[in-house]
């Protein structure tokens, strides 16, 4: 059932082009998709020394957000790699300037590996595989989607598909099946 909840989700997202590609903390990327939302904070800073005037944050990201977590993982472009997690932060602007624009067309995770490949239409690939002897388990990628859920795929091949205000090592973790065909 979950690779086919899997593609039901991503099915979703086919077709979409990926925008505001960006590292996050640490080697981390985040991919938006979909219609942009605007989302304004009710705090306002007050002015301090060092900032002479009120700050508002304000944020905008997309209907789906794909992050990469705790993962090694790769670009490439027509098969030439770009950047990695290991990469200098510069390498990885480059990788995430590669995939921004391209529409996503596929996501394959591979059964004895759990890596996950997501394909876009102008050759870009982002694959993601599991730290190597990585003591705990932990999510390799997250997909939070519209309908406030998150999508995580774990190391040890578990996954889980839940409101994104569930902590992380409390949401219900499944394992991750294959549809036989």
């Amino acid at each position: 059932m979950s690779e086919k909840l899997l593609q039901q989700i991503f099915k979703k997202v086919y077709g979409k082009p990926s925008w505001l590609v960006r590292q996050r903390f640490g080697p981390s990327i985040l991919l938006e998709f979909g219609k942009p939302k605007l989302q304004v904070l009710k705090n306002v800073w007050p002015a301090k020394k060092g900032r002479k005037f009120p700050k508002r944050m304000v944020k905008v990201y997309g209907e789906w957000h794909l992050t990469t977590f705790c993962s090694d993982w790769e670009v490439r472009q027509a098969n030439k790699k770009i950047c990695s997690s290991r990469s200098k932060n510069e390498a990885i602007d480059r990788g995430c300037h590669v995939l921004d624009g391209q529409f996503l067309s596929k996501v394959v995770v591979h059964p004895k590996t759990f890596a996950t490949d997501f394909h876009f239409d102008l050759g870009g690939h982002l694959q993601t595989k599991p730290f190597k002897n990585e003591e705990e388990p932990s999510s390799m990628w997250d997909l939070f989607c519209p309908n406030g859920r998150v999508f995580s795929l774990k190391s040890d091949g578990n996954y889980s598909y839940a409101s994104g205000k569930t902590p992380g090592n409390k949401a219900r973790c499944l394992p991750f099946t294959f549809d036989l065909r």
